[in-house]
């Protein structure tokens, strides 16, 4: 295989650039093939200095194919933090128990012919007065 120079790569890459049709076409495999090639020769960032292409785009998809995926597995690059922190959870649960407060219970539970059920909790006279007028016991006054 030929290696080429800085200068032809270059030359290559100004061209595609010259006749692509919009903005975000993407580079020819053979074009990115060329400069993975030189890269291994000049280095990685003399290529990406000629060719103006950002590193992560040289190499993208090599290896992609080397190693295929078992069903429901997904591909992690080694050594990124942020994908282990994603792996955190970013809830507490706190549990929270209501103050114990002596059990209140009904003086009397009163339900009327009508279905209406009426409890009292103190003895005070109004509530015997709404006692008597709920059972007809003497009348409201």
């Amino acid at each position: 295989m030929k290696v080429e120079s800085l200068k032809e790569l270059e030359s290559a890459f100004s061209e595609w650039r010259a006749r692509k049709k919009h903005a975000r076409e993407p580079a020819p495999e053979d074009l990115l093939a060329r400069a993975r090639r030189a890269a291994q020769t000049h280095g990685l960032t003399a290529v990406v200095r000629a060719t103006r292409v950002e590193r992560a785009r040289l190499f993208r998809d090599v290896g992609a194919s080397a190693d295929p995926l078992e069903p429901g597995e997904t591909r992690r690059r080694p050594g990124r933090t942020r994908a282990a922190a994603r792996d955190v959870p970013t809830f507490s649960r706190l549990e929270l128990s209501a103050p114990a407060e002596p059990i209140v219970r009904p003086l009397a539970e009163v339900t009327t012919g009508a279905g209406v059920r009426l409890r009292v909790f103190e003895e005070t006279p109004e509530m015997l007065r709404l006692l008597s007028a709920a059972l007809g016991f003497g009348g409201a006054r």
